[in-house]
């Protein structure tokens, strides 16, 4: 199975859109459906639009599907998406090894992010730690020291 990893351009803003849409709605979560309704439904296609442009959106395909996506901003990941039926296949991390070492890149020592309470153990296992207390929209502030190694990002 070959998954490429690519900049996201602004001809993926329906791809991208559906793919959190599918990610939020079609994971077994503890929240109920009507807030996954309402959480899917916060953002439009066009959200996303000055991430693109900055270049600050990686989407990772198969064949010629696009099943994941992240984004980035200075030293936050500010999205993580991947299909449902993609789940549990390594899309997530290699996303984020890639927004990771964007981050490093940027000359930040460590990567934050606000996890949804579904995702804290996803992060959990990828070095990240609980700072705080979740916001108004239960996400949970975490974080985690980076460095290279490998060429790739890891947890010091």
């Amino acid at each position: 199975m070959r998954i490429k990893l690519r900049t996201a351009g602004l001809d993926d803003l329906t791809s991208i859109y559906a793919i959190r849409r599918d990610s939020i709605l079609g994971v077994p979560s503890e929240a109920s459906l009507s807030d996954r309704q309402a959480w899917a439904d916060k953002r439009s296609p066009n959200y996303y639009q000055d991430r693109i442009t900055a270049g600050h959106v990686f989407i990772a395909s198969f064949e010629e599907d696009n099943i994941g996506w992240g984004s980035s901003s200075d030293d936050c990941i500010t999205g993580l998406y991947v299909c449902s039926s993609w789940c549990c296949r390594g899309i997530g991390r290699m996303i984020m090894d890639s927004l990771e070492m964007e981050i490093l890149r940027r000359g930040y020592p460590c990567a934050r992010l606000g996890s949804s309470p579904d995702a804290v153990g996803f992060y959990t296992k990828l070095g990240y730690e609980s700072v705080g207390f979740p916001d108004e929209d239960r996400a949970v502030p975490m974080k985690k020291h980076l460095r290279i190694t490998d060429s790739k990002s890891t947890a010091v």
